[in-house]
């Protein structure tokens, strides 16, 4: 069974792979719908024509990808916290449901179109606007939201890294940022044995949420050394593209706008794949952490997340080590 989830206002539609095939197939009245003003109607034809068609091929070539968007997706819904309704002030709510929902939702549109660089920067600012979040939730927790997004405007990611290093921050900046990541580290104290049955011995949960970033941010830069050596990034993609191009032309990789998926871009479907789990596990990671620490979730809450987390590392296991 094929599954494609869009939330809220998006469609839900679950399927057997021949149904699939015949929900793709071209169907002119329905293309219609999706036509703009006469001037972009090709434009909005060719962006159709490339949807349907890439639907088939990576439903026929990478079906599980499919899947595990879906269940990114039903997790920022699934996980969204009952004081949400209660608490307009929270800034961690207000990214989660304003924020990283549509994202979710974009990533699944980004894949289809066969851009999935779009997709980078979407996961990365997933993370990043939920850490921000629990930033201005932990220290500034007793203002309205408009002034928790004034007092959080200077946050940055960076800084768990370089303050737990002591490269140079300021002092009084620093302990907000140790002793946050020392607050998420013992919520997810259980899940410590299990991270470092996965990626080696004393692997801390805000370790892995900052590598996970770490590692999307240096895919969107434009030059990026990987493990010292290897040039990434979004020029050393284009060099590598060109290479793979039998017709002087870069597949997909390259660009945001819709085009055709075929075999070239498997490659990069893979790796969005496996961005994309541990996107969804550093999301839950944070949510669950921002429960424990701003005691804003119930235990039954909690207990969801719990098994969202324990569900994606099996994920994990079976994409990424298999």
């Amino acid at each position: 069974m094929e599954c494609v989830v869009f939330k809220g206002v998006y469609l839900r539609v679950y399927m057997g792979a021949d149904e699939l095939k015949a929900s793709v197939a071209p169907d002119e009245n329905r293309r219609e719908g999706c036509m703009g003003a006469d001037a972009f109607k090709p434009l909005c034809k060719i962006a159709c024509n490339y949807c349907e068609s890439n639907l088939r091929f990576i439903s026929g070539n990478r079906p599980d990808l499919l899947k595990d968007i879906n269940d990114l997706i039903d997790d920022t819904y699934d996980l969204t916290p009952a004081t949400a309704a209660s608490d307009p002030n929270s800034l961690f709510t207000f990214a989660l449901m304003d924020l990283v929902q549509p994202l979710a939702n974009y990533a699944l549109h980004s894949v289809l179109d066969c851009a999935p660089y779009s997709t980078i920067f979407s996961m990365r600012l997933v993370i990043e606007s939920l850490a921000a979040g629990l930033y201005a939730d932990r220290w500034f927790g007793n203002v309205r939201l408009e002034e928790r997004l004034r007092l959080a405007r200077s946050f940055e990611m960076g800084r768990f890294r370089r303050c737990g290093e002591g490269r140079g921050e300021d002092f009084a900046l620093c302990s907000q940022y140790e002793s946050l990541s020392n607050r998420v580290n013992e919520a997810l104290g259980w899940l410590r044995d299990r991270l470092s049955s996965f990626l080696g011995t004393g692997t801390e949960p805000m370790d892995v949420i900052y590598e996970t970033y770490n590692s999307l941010s240096k895919l969107i830069h434009a030059v990026a050394m990987i493990d010292g050596k290897d040039v990434l990034g979004a020029l050393g993609i284009i060099a590598a593209d060109y290479v793979l191009s039998k017709d002087g032309f870069p597949p997909m990789r390259t660009i945001v706008m819709p085009v055709e998926c075929d075999e070239n871009d498997l490659v990069l479907l893979d790796v969005i794949h496996s961005e994309l789990l541990f996107t969804r596990l550093s999301m839950d990671m944070l949510i669950y952490a921002w429960g424990v620490v701003t005691k804003s979730m119930s235990s039954e809450e909690l207990e969801k997340a719990k098994a969202k987390i324990e569900e994606t590392l099996k994920r994990i296991d079976e994409v990424v080590r298999n």
